[in-house]
């Protein structure tokens, strides 16, 4: 083979890359994807200049990443298909062993099989102009075959591209019939497909030719020589014989040309042929440098028909009869591990091989190096032990499908060989192997002959090693057992975990295999927060749910489980849309414990039992029960109490073996095998004493009509009676308790306050245990059950009632001012905390009565769930409100609150002005919760005075006495009026008096934050309150329990009022608002008289009166977006954002983004990915598509969502590959993640995209980023290069030296300084430097280094100006 060789060859296989060729006289080469046709290789060359990426500059919808004009090269197995036959050129002969040719612009990869290795070292091109070089359009004569390619597809048929300047052809779709090969008749062919074609007619003009398909491309033989060109590989031809040798059939080709017909290539006619006899022959490869010229030609049938060869089988035992004939390719009927028993040596080749005869008509050849495993330099037909007409064994090793001949091998070691083909290994199967190398990757294992196999880290044995290198060595043999088959890949995976290895139980090798109820191993693939994906044999994949992995309550399944950890599973179920196995480890575990005589049976949760102590974990006592074995579980904070110790004392002398006597049976689980139990109560044993036995009593005696009815299961809805106990399955877990599963399809919800009699030790049953209930509530209008779980509750029917460390609140009529109740927190909100302390009774802690101290991050210290502990302050039973306070100095002080029924129209009363609106004032009175409205018509007696002027001269805080003008009753108002006739003339001089200012320049002992605190409850019409003055904050009771939006970077309202909020929230409830005068005098006021817009809106109003005024900031509109989600409302949050956007100015694009960028980050903190997709599409259309694509990824980035933030990245990436900062921030990315190699790739991807004139930035942007995340060695040496190529560009200096000031090497500052002052300056720029230095080492340095730079600069200057005289 040399290049410029055209030859005729068959397709061998099909890469993503490449096509390989099988080539006459057994070789092999290869055709690179950009080898094939000028189309695809034109697309190949687009996709290169977009930088590896199809980025769409012309793309109108910019929301559409994936939208994109630009055109993909087609797959070649679209184009092509094995065993076709095609007409290649020689483009390069390459040394042997050549893996990847350097000059080669296709990454091929590794090779999969020996073949594709073999084929590497001929490279061969299949393009047009190149095979058909040499052919003039004179020279295409009708029934003239040669190569061509689809340039087109038209309404009729496809326009053709021969490689020939000046003729284009045409073939219609009618004569586009496929003949040459079965698996290639698309019904459209592609553009770029290569075919052969007939010439049909070609047009006077001389520029269209049309060309078909039909048989004649394969049958047609040439019959007449136009000209010498017309003769080329492929063709068919009628040849003279002339003569024959041992070297082959010499022939005549139409009297002009000379060739030679192999022995190998001769087929049983041409055999028997003698001189001067024709024969038909098709010309398969051209003599390179023969002059005239000269072909080799072959009569073999399957190369005349151009098919692959194929040969005939007979399947029965009757020779006689053709009906058990069956036609096979040659790799199906020897495929490779083939043993051949009896081979006779039919011809040796001495320097080459042998060939044998395999079967009738179908040769083997067998290589030299393959005759034997000893060293044998040549062979002998007539002497030796592999002489012509020898018997031997041998074993198929592979095949040519251009000669139709088997690959064989005489080696003893190939015989003894267990496989030869990844494919050939059984998945399950044990094997033993030698250790080959041990990377970081993988240990690398020999399993027979060049089969090898790999063994992945968290498969080396059923623990992690930490040294893997002290226990395989190399050379070692090693016991395994076959993981993963992947022919594919041509890769094998193996375990070397004991588990599996000793496993007697049946594998999962696919999906078929998989039947429910099935016992059987897997290894933990992935863990997730509720979820175990775990991993069979073979890739096969199947999920754990959490409550089916452990039956120990956990957080995050990671903390009992490990990545790479063997465990034995239970097949529970097949998911039928996925085919995804559900396994159970708890089932597994339990099928044993069944199996060892654990049995459930015999316990009785009417009869008291004891334990042995198995495990102490974090919430429970894991016992096992006496005599049945049983496993229970006992809360170890019940334990605790009952022992009357803490639970860190009794985990001190809590031993494992410690026998647990007087346990009761709360609920047994058959299912799960375990059952749960509780210490029984002093109560109980006092019950006992007394001959109560509650519901055991019914066992010992007749049962009488009631009790008979409680223990009859309901049958529907209407059966439920108030009291009735019932036994239930825990089925769900919300925020205020749980869902309960009774008889008959119906649920119970279990309220935290119902499930035990004491708060301290209430544990949410786990979900699926069966537990006793008693029905409190039926509401038949919505058909809900309320049930309960307290003792008091199940045994209070039969035994009297039992007293209850927290007993059972019905309504707010049962409370009383002062009494000290507990509950659970069901909301954390802005100002106030919201507890439960009934399934129907919430109450609300004010923030100022939640610490007796001032604590300003106080919402931490709460959560949903948690027990606290207060006492009432107020109840409305009329509206069913109630107020708690957690303060701890109330308790003195609680008294019920005032209400309008207590004044008369006339009375005076004393108050404090709380605040200031455009109509009035809102006075609250002393001594009271309630404030009211002092219209500014009731300021003053003037008629000729301004109202405004007046009400501007009050001031917040001021101490006044009014008159009370009216009651309304009904609607809960009191106006007040400030009138001086109202009063006499003491009571002037007073109100004067009060309202002497000390000091202004002192602080002030009332805040903002005292009025914000206050119980305002503003009526509908803005102008007075509440009937009791207590604020019902609806708004601030979500309906679920969502957290608050994290954001980045908070907008504050109140920055500069910290420090005067601290003082005020520190102040003492004791501490009357209204002291006497002589105290007063000494008080401190401040003029608190503030506008809306200088303080924080508190209310949904107070933003819609802001929004008005400033309908275009977009700082209003986001901080009301905060304000919904602080009381989560996401809903609300969003429609806000989608006001924001109708409501701002279009010409204020800055404004519209930040409402974007706001609505994009609610949408990834709490959206889906739906809601996220769409957000995002939108704004990437109203806004610059760029600047959304890498905000979006960066808020993912913060968010850790780093896979999803990676993903978009690279879509920001392909979609804008021209710009830098995608780039950039692209690398941050990685490196903020460690991963350093993935972003130093980036910066040779972002270079083939980016133009020449940003090249410079950005490099010198991912050197700034290997000196903060990455190796500031690397970004050293990118800064030298830089400053090396460009010295003039003083800016790459300066950042240089910024960055090594961040490494604080003043050595290395002082050598760059240096260098830099070596160049020549200006003065400006010297001056520039030297300040620099001179601040780096004051700052780094010491006087000393200072010293010395500024004799530098001294000496600079005087040189600089010496040189310019």
């Amino acid at each position: 083979m040399s290049p410029g060789m055209r030859v005729i060859a068959q397709i061998a296989a099909i890469g993503p890359f490449s096509i390989v060729l099988s080539l006459p006289h057994k070789l092999f080469g290869y055709v690179p994807i950009d080898k094939i046709s000028n189309h695809i290789s034109n697309l190949l060359k687009e996709s290169n200049d977009h930088g590896n990426s199809s980025l769409d500059e012309d793309d109108t919808s910019e929301g559409d990443d994936l939208s994109s004009t630009h055109e993909s090269p087609p797959e070649l197995e679209e184009i092509f298909s094995v065993g076709q036959y095609v007409r290649a050129i020689v483009s390069a002969v390459h040394p042997q062993g050549t893996i990847q040719p350097s000059d080669s612009a296709i990454p091929l990869g590794r090779p999969k099989s020996e073949v594709e290795k073999e084929s590497r070292r001929v490279e061969l091109s299949l393009l047009p102009h190149e095979v058909n070089a040499g052919i003039s359009v004179k020279d295409l004569a009708k029934g003239m075959v040669l190569p061509a390619y689809v340039s087109s597809v038209e309404d009729h048929g496809y326009t053709i591209d021969f490689g020939i300047s000046g003729v284009t052809g045409f073939l219609a779709f009618k004569d586009a019939e496929n003949v040459q090969h079965q698996q290639e008749s698309p019904s459209r062919r592609k553009i770029g497909s290569v075919i052969n074609v007939r010439v049909k007619k070609m047009e006077d003009t001389g520029r269209l030719c049309t060309v078909s398909m039909d048989i004649k491309v394969v049958t047609g033989e040439l019959a007449h020589l136009t000209s010498t060109s017309a003769v080329h590989p492929g063709t068919l031809v009628k040849v003279l014989v002339t003569g024959s040798s041992s070297a082959g059939v010499n022939v005549q080709i139409l009297g002009a040309f000379e060739g030679t017909i192999h022995p190998l290539h001769l087929s049983r006619d041409a055999v028997m042929a003698k001189p001067g006899d024709k024969i038909r022959a098709r010309i398969i490869w051209e003599v390179p440098g023969s002059d005239p010229k000269r072909f080799a030609l072959s009569t073999l049938p399957h190369i005349l028909n151009l098919q692959p060869r194929r040969l005939i089988t007979s399947n029965i035992q009757d020779d006689d009869s053709d009906a058990g004939l069956e036609e096979k390719s040659i790799e199906n009927a020897y495929p490779i591990s083939t043993f051949l028993d009896n081979v006779k040596v039919m011809s040796v080749d001495s320097d080459r091989g042998l060939y044998v005869g395999v079967a009738d008509g179908l040769l083997g050849s067998v290589h030299i190096s393959d005759v034997s495993d000893e060293h044998v330099p040549s062979l002998s037909a007539s002497s030796g032990p592999y002489k012509s007409g020898t018997v031997h064994r041998a074993r198929v090793i592979g095949f040519y499908p251009f000669d139709g001949v088997l690959k064989c091998s005489m080696k003893e070691s190939i015989l003894q060989q267990k496989w030869l083909r990844v494919e050939e290994v059984q998945v399950g199967e044990t094997v033993k192997g030698t250790i080959n190398s041990l990377t970081d990757r993988g240990l690398f294992v020999s399993i027979s002959g060049s089969v090898h196999a790999v063994i992945w880290p968290n498969h080396y044995a059923d623990i992690h090693l930490k040294h893997p290198e002290r226990k395989f060595k190399i050379g070692n043999s090693i016991k395994c057992r076959v993981l993963v088959v992947e022919p594919a890949k041509n890769r094998i995976c193996l375990t070397a975990k004991r588990t599996l290895l000793e496993s007697t139980l049946p594998i999962i090798s696919s999906v078929d295999d998989v039947q429910r109820g099935m016992i059987t191993h897997a290894v933990i693939f992935k863990i997730s927060e509720r979820i175990l994906t775990v991993e069979f044999y073979n890739n096969v994949k199947g999920i754990i749910p959490l409550k089916e992995a452990t039956e120990t309550f956990t957080q995050t399944l990671d903390q009992q489980f490990h990545v790479g950890q063997a465990v034995k599973v239970q097949i529970i179920d097949i998911k039928s849309e996925t085919s995804l196995p559900v396994a159970s480890i708890l089932k597994a575990t339990r099928s044993e414990e069944v199996q060892q005589g654990a049995d459930m049976s015999n316990i009785d949760p009417s009869q008291p039992v004891c334990g042995i102590v198995h495990d102490i974990h974090q919430d429970n006592v894991v016992l096992k029960l006496t005599p049945t074995n049983v496993t229970a579980l006992l809360s170890i904070r019940s334990l605790a109490r009952s022992r009357q110790i803490t639970v860190e004392q009794l985990r001190i002398t809590l031993v494992v073996g410690d026998k647990i006597d007087n346990l009761t049976v709360a609920v047994k689980n058959e299912e799960k095998g375990i059952v749960i139990v509780n210490i029984k109560s002093k109560l109980n044993e006092e019950r006992d004493k007394k001959g109560i036995k509650g519901l055991d009593k019914t066992a010992k005696g007749p049962e009488n009509e009631e009790q008979k009815s409680q223990r009859r299961q309901p049958g529907s809805f209407e059966d439920l009676k108030i009291g009735q106990i019932l036994w239930g399955t825990v089925s769900k877990h919300t925020s205020r308790g749980a869902i309960v599963k009774m008889p008959t399809r119906l649920f119970a919800k279990l309220h935290m306050t119902e499930i035990s009699d004491d708060y301290s030790s209430v544990i949410l049953p786990p979900i699926g245990d069966s537990v006793k209930v008693a029905i409190i509530a039926i509401d038949t209008a919505n058909k809900s059950i309320q049930v309960s779980t307290r003792a008091s509750q199940l045994y209070s029917q039969s035994e009297g009632q039992i007293s209850a460390p927290d007993p059972r609140i019905s309504d707010a009529e049962t409370l009383k001012i002062g009494q000290s109740v507990r509950g659970f927190v069901t909301n954390v909100a802005e100002q106030d905390l919201f507890i439960a302390l009934s399934p129907t009774l919430d109450a609300r802690v004010q923030r100022r009565e939640l610490f007796d101290e001032y604590v300003k991050d106080w919402r931490s210290r709460f959560s949903v769930n948690q027990l606290v502990q207060g006492r009432i302050l107020s109840v409305d039973r009329d509206k069913c409100q109630v107020e708690v306070t957690l303060r701890s100095r109330d308790a003195q002080r609680i008294l019920e609150s005032k209400k309008l029924s207590d004044y008369t129209v006339g009375q005076r009363v004393d108050g404090v002005i709380k605040r200031i609106e455009e109509y009035g004032a809102f006075i609250q009175i002393k001594d009271t919760r309630i404030t009211s409205l002092c219209h500014k018509s009731e300021l003053t007696d003037d008629a000729n005075a301004a109202p405004d002027e007046v009400l501007a001269s009050l001031q917040v805080g001021d101490f006044v006495r009014a008159l009370i003008v009216s009651i309304d009753q009904e609607n809960g108002r009191i106006s007040l009026s400030l009138k001086p006739s109202h009063f006499f003339q003491e009571d002037l001089m007073e109100e004067e008096e009060d309202r002497m200012v000390v000091d202004h320049n002192v602080e002030s002992s009332a805040t903002d934050d005292d009025v914000d605190s206050e119980n305002e409850d503003i009526v509908l019409d803005g102008i007075s309150e509440t009937e009791n003055g207590e604020q019902v904050d609806t708004a601030s009771k979500p309906s679920g329990s969502v957290p608050t939006l994290v954001v980045p970077t908070p907008l504050r309202w109140d920055a500069g009022q910290d420090d005067n909020a601290g003082s005020v929230e520190g102040m003492s409830s004791d501490e009357e608002e209204f002291p006497k005068k002589k105290k007063r005098k000494h008080m401190i006021q401040q003029d608190l008289t503030v506008d809306l817009h200088t303080r924080t809106p508190q209310s949904t109003n107070d933003f819609e009166r802001l929004l008005l005024s400033s309908p275009n900031s977009s700082y209003l509109w986001l901080q009301f977006m905060a304000f919904q989600l602080q009381l989560s409302e996401i809903e609300k949050a969003r429609e806000i954002g989608r006001r924001a956007l109708r409501a701002v100015n279009f010409r204020e694009e800055q404004e519209r983004l930040n409402v974007w960028i706001g609505l994009l980050n609610l949408e990834v903190t709490y959206g889906t990915d739906t809601t996220l997709d769409a957000v995002f599409k939108d704004a990437a259309r109203a806004n610059d598509s760029k600047t959304i694509h890498w905000r979006l990824a960066v808020m993912l980035d913060d968010s850790q969502r780093h896979e999803r933030a990676e993903e978009q990245f690279k879509k920001t990436c392909k979609k804008f590959g021209t710009s830098s900062k995608v780039w950039t921030l692209f690398a941050e990315h990685y490196f903020k993640r460690s991963m350093p190699d993935e972003a130093r790739q980036l910066l040779q991807r972002s270079l083939l995209s980016l133009e020449k004139r940003k090249h410079l930035k950005t490099i010198s942007k991912f050197a700034q980023s290997e000196y903060r995340m990455g190796e500031p060695e690397r970004g050293r040496t990118i800064f030298e290069g830089i400053i090396d190529t460009h010295p003039k560009r003083l800016d790459l200096w300066n950042i240089y030296i910024d960055m090594e000031a961040g490494q604080n090497d003043i050595q290395r500052i002082r050598n760059i300084c240096d260098r830099a002052l070596g160049m020549k300056l200006s003065k400006k720029k010297a001056k520039f430097f030297f300040k620099k230095w001179l601040e780096l080492e004051k700052k780094l340095g010491d006087a000393t280094s200072a010293d010395k730079v500024i004799k530098r600069a001294i000496e600079w200057t005087q040189n600089s100006g010496s040189s310019a005289t």
